[in-house]
Parts: structure tokens; C-alpha cells; sequence
């Protein structure tokens, strides 16, 4: 396999991809990310092929997406994703967006661990066929810890694992979880404020036809803090 340091395509933002006020919803910001890696990973030849073959998969572990500006309907936007050597089992990958004038208008810091699907552990090497030449380190990254979680929750519903939100993993995509997110808040704050800063922890898949419930609370710095949790389940 050859490795690739660096890969860039370029996405229209269509309607369907912002909210009421023709705003870039954060979710669609994770699925083109989502996409130019995939894309990325393909063109070095870890296709999907290559992990049935080797029984691996790359999961996500957790992500901060940030806002500059927020893209609004009918732009076009450059996505450039650059991947680094793992660090203790961990992938980073670093996604930039620049607008139609080269101005950046968002990031996306992702990390990933490569897993064994039979025995579900992760690798701390991966197999021979699927070793590249990855850079030591990308000069950029993002805080994806996230602070204490707050005593006091509120119920908020719950998320639920319907059709239209699981992939061909066959439970709800990562990148839907911000859909899930958003949809928490309160509607009327959406009138005059906008995502700036997203993270999200994922530590289990949430299965076609299964749900998890969820809470939140509203943080001292005025931001939110939303959890679904499925606890005791597989």
C-alpha cells in the first residue's frame, strides 16, 4: 500500500444540510468528514476488502468539531483530512474546511482505534498488509476531553436506533449523534445562537430497533452537557 499524506475533496452544501436558517448543521460537517477519510482510506487501499480479510475495523473513539464561521446553504467547501501514526493504540485524523476565498471556516479532530471484530480487543499493531507509513505527527489538533459530568441531569428523552440513523455497521452513525445533540436543546435558543464547539465520547454502539435514554444539563459556561447512556447492555 502507498501511503497518501494528505487528501482534499470538495463538497456543496445542500439544504438538507442546514437548519432553519440556512446554517451548516454540525452533523453534516461529521458526515463530509467522515467522508473524505473514507475516501482517503480507500485511495491508500484500506478498503472495505481489506478489513473483512484481516477481521479489523476502525472505531471511533471521540471528536471535537470547531466552528470559525458557520457555512451557510449553496457554498462549496474544501475538506483536506490528514491522518497520524497512532499514538498508544490511538489514530488521530485532522480534517480542515476552507471556504470558495481559502479562509478556514471549520476543524474536525477525530480519534480512532483499530480493532479485532472477532476478539473485539484493540490492536496496538496493525496487520502487515495494512502497515503505511503514517507521520510521525500532524502540527494541529483539538481538546477532546470533556469536563466533569455535572450531579444534577435532567431527563431528556431518548435517542432510538431507527432505520433512517444506522449505517452499514448496522447501529446508529457516529455522526448522527450530533443530530441527537442538537435536537435536546431547546428550540427557541437555536433563533439567535449557533454551534461553535462540539465534542462527543462514544463507548457503545447503540444497535438497529434499540435506544438508549437520554439527559442533559446546562453547563456554568452556558454550554450543554448531554448523555445517553445504555446501561448494562451489550
Amino acid at each position: 500500500m502507498d501511503f497518501i499524506p494528505n487528501f482534499t475533496r470538495s463538497f456543496f452544501l445542500f439544504r438538507h444540510e442546514a437548519d432553519f436558517q440556512g446554517r451548516m448543521l454540525p452533523g453534516a460537517l461529521l458526515r463530509f468528514a467522515q467522508q473524505v477519510a473514507t475516501d482517503h482510506c480507500n485511495a491508500m487501499g484500506l478498503t472495505d476488502e481489506v478489513y473483512a480479510r484481516t477481521h479489523t475495523a476502525f472505531l471511533l473513539v471521540r471528536q471535537t468539531l470547531e466552528f470559525y464561521r458557520v457555512p451557510h446553504v449553496d457554498e462549496t467547501l474544501r475538506f483536506v483530512t490528514l491522518p497520524e501514526a497512532p499514538q498508544r493504540a490511538t489514530y488521530k485524523r485532522i480534517t480542515l474546511v476552507t471556504d470558495a476565498a481559502g479562509e478556514e471556516v471549520a476543524c474536525v479532530d477525530s480519534r480512532w482505534v483499530l480493532v479485532d471484530t472477532e476478539s473485539r480487543h484493540i490492536l496496538r499493531k496493525a496487520p502487515p498488509e495494512m502497515e503505511l507509513a503514517w507521520p510521525v505527527q500532524v502540527d494541529r489538533q483539538l481538546e477532546v476531553g470533556l469536563p466533569a459530568r455535572p450531579q444534577d441531569m435532567e431527563p431528556a428523552g431518548e435517542v432510538f436506533a431507527r432505520y433512517t440513523q444506522c449505517d452499514m455497521n448496522g447501529h446508529v452513525n457516529n455522526t448522527r449523534y450530533a443530530d441527537v445533540a442538537c435536537d435536546v436543546i431547546p428550540v427557541e435558543e437555536w433563533q439567535n445562537a449557533a454551534v461553535r464547539r462540539m465534542t462527543i465520547h462514544y463507548h457503545k454502539e447503540i444497535p438497529l430497533g434499540q435506544s438508549a435514554p437520554l439527559t442533559r444539563a446546562r453547563m456554568e459556561d452556558g454550554s450543554w452537557r448531554i448523555t445517553g447512556w445504555r446501561e448494562n447492555k451489550p
